[in-house]
């Protein structure tokens, strides 16, 4: 039945690029809007080995925006109906199934049994401390995340910049520090572009800063960015194109879409954290966020 289900890849992949992508093991990290979307997408185009993580439930918040979110979902595991929605559409697909969070010491364990490794979980510091990670043990990852009406999708490569230092946080650290650190409303600040670019409100943006919002999320982003996000696996596991890769990434907005770069003003900010001066620096910046901006437009 694979050839029956995936005949039309074969006029875009050839017999050996489809083999490829058939016995891709790709570790999901998170099942929700993100995880979800990525997964199915995969799922469609052949791939049938996973690994899943998620330890949440549907609720009636996720209804705008998460792929297997229904009525009939809801209090339901997220990694469970994943994995019944992907059995549902290749009977042949293998998953190994964690209807619980990743832990931080099972996060090696978690990357060396995939090819492809994507931390979406809600958990930001932990996603990219094992974006990180992946990187340190020579696999590739894939980022892939919405801000409102904003979407930023990127592969991270061995031997390519850090997903912390492209994302302007505590540079390679460890899940407290990073957790710390995005937790401080003055930090929070720094991610003007949330409001500029991803266009929450100017209240909600406040309110987010100082943990009495949560993330505000359109389902048209979050779809594509994770469509974006199985292109990007696709090509890494196929060989069939190159992948848009640190330091690109996909930019998404309303107004259309590109192929961006983080500066290199954002990576020597996270770089600079592992000097005192630099732990100093960066908070400091975080409440000036037109600062910023300036030396980010300045450095390019």
């Amino acid at each position: 039945m694979y050839w029956k289900y995936f005949e039309r890849n074969y006029g875009i992949f050839n017999p050996e690029e489809q083999k490829r992508i058939q016995n891709a093991r790709v570790v999901i990290v998170g099942c929700g809007g993100i995880g979800g979307v990525i997964a199915l997408a995969l799922a469609r185009s052949g791939v049938e080995h996973y690994v899943l993580y998620e330890h949440d439930t549907y609720q009636p918040s996720n209804m705008n925006r998460q792929i297997e979110c229904f009525d009939h979902t809801l209090g339901k595991n997220k990694a469970a109906v994943i994995h019944r929605a992907l059995k549902e559409i290749n009977p042949n697909i293998q998953a190994e199934v964690h209807q619980r969070a990743l832990l931080a010491e099972e996060i090696d364990q978690a990357i060396d049994q995939g090819d492809v490794i994507l931390p979406v979980a809600d958990e930001w510091p932990l996603s990219i401390h094992m974006l990180d990670r992946t990187i340190d043990r020579g696999k590739p990852a894939v980022l892939s995340y919405p801000v409102g009406a904003l979407a930023r999708v990127c592969s991270f490569l061995p031997g390519g910049p850090y997903a912390s230092e492209c994302l302007v946080m505590p540079y390679r650290a460890d899940i407290p520090t990073l957790r710390r650190f995005m937790e401080n409303p003055d930090n929070r600040r720094i991610l003007f572009y949330y409001q500029s670019a991803g266009g929450w409100r100017e209240d909600w943006f406040e309110g987010w800063c100082d943990g009495e919002k949560p993330h505000a999320q359109l389902c048209t982003p979050v779809w594509i960015a994770g469509s974006l996000a199985a292109m990007e696996v696709l090509k890494l596991v196929s060989g069939r194109w190159k992948p848009v890769a640190a330091p690109h990434y996909w930019h998404i907005t309303p107004e259309g879409g590109r192929v961006a770069k983080f500066s290199l003003a954002r990576r020597l900010l996270s770089r600079s954290t592992r000097y005192d001066w630099g732990e100093k620096l960066l908070p400091a910046l975080a409440r000036r966020p037109w600062l910023v901006k300036l030396f980010t437009r300045a450095i390019g």
